[in-house]
């Protein structure tokens, strides 16, 4: 668990996710705070088109962190990519491909099942932890549709909706929707080759417009500010699901030997 924070997006992906300890995670005054709190400029959720497989492919073809900024139209990037590896106890190719049909099962592995939610069928609302990024705070959840493809053979998940839920300072000079931000999380798990555990990989995309005061903001600075962030959110989404795939998978096993 982070230090101090809980989750929701990823990630959360990255989506995704409520904080209940910002302090610990910014470091930030409770004076700050406050005035967070009293200022928030809430974007409109926002439902995202259909995915494509090379914009999936895109996303999970990369490895560790992702960083794009247009200084001169203020367009901004970032996101991180992992692979993900869980040896299951008294797995076999055969069991693993049973459980990766169950989305609820494989939902409430992945994420904190305090700050996750069916919001309709297939489709489940991550929450994340509040991230804090130079005078903008957000605390946003995610959507992800979660499904299976060829019996089990295939687990996928992929971002829908999302509301980046964002506060910013006072005296900024922007409002919450000037600042263009979309949030993409998308996933895939599948057997391991020798059957005893699941293999995959999960990644987010953020993107958003700079507000023209930021523009100004060294590179470097902007990069190590959103690498914390993304590192925060990769090392829980990958750290909760390797718990909760574990404890998930052996209550699914004792579910079907109750059944016979």
């Amino acid at each position: 668990m982070m230090s101090g924070s809980s989750i929701i997006f990823f990630a959360a992906f990255a989506l995704l996710l409520i904080a209940c300890d910002v302090d610990a995670f910014t470091n930030q005054s409770s004076s700050r705070r406050a005035l967070l709190k009293t200022t928030a400029l809430n974007a409109s959720p926002r439902q995202r088109k259909p995915w494509s497989e090379r914009e999936r492919q895109t996303i999970l073809g990369r490895n560790g962190e992702h960083f794009k900024l247009d200084r001169m139209r203020g367009n901004i990037e970032f996101g991180s990519s992992s692979r993900i590896q869980t040896i299951l106890d008294g797995a076999d190719e055969d069991a693993v491909k049973r459980w990766l049909s169950d989305d609820k099962q494989i939902a409430m592995s992945i994420w904190d099942p305090k700050l996750i939610q069916e919001v309709e069928p297939k489709v489940y609302r991550l929450k994340c932890m509040t991230l804090m990024f130079v005078t903008i705070q957000l605390a946003p959840h995610v959507d992800v549709r979660m499904y299976e493809e060829g019996q089990g053979s295939m687990f996928k998940l992929e971002s829908v909706a999302f509301d980046p839920n964002i506060q910013i300072l006072p005296g900024v000079g922007v409002s919450a929707d000037q600042l263009g931000i979309l949030i993409d999380v998308v996933g895939e798990l599948y057997p391991s080759r020798d059957g005893k555990g699941v293999d995959g990989k999960i990644g987010f995309v953020t993107k958003g417009e700079l507000p023209p005061p930021m523009r100004l903001l060294p590179e470097q600075a902007l990069k190590s500010s959103l690498g914390t962030i993304n590192r925060t959110i990769t090392n829980f989404a990958i750290d909760n699901f390797q718990r909760g795939a574990r404890s998930k998978f052996q209550e699914f096993l004792l579910s079907e030997r109750t059944a016979k």
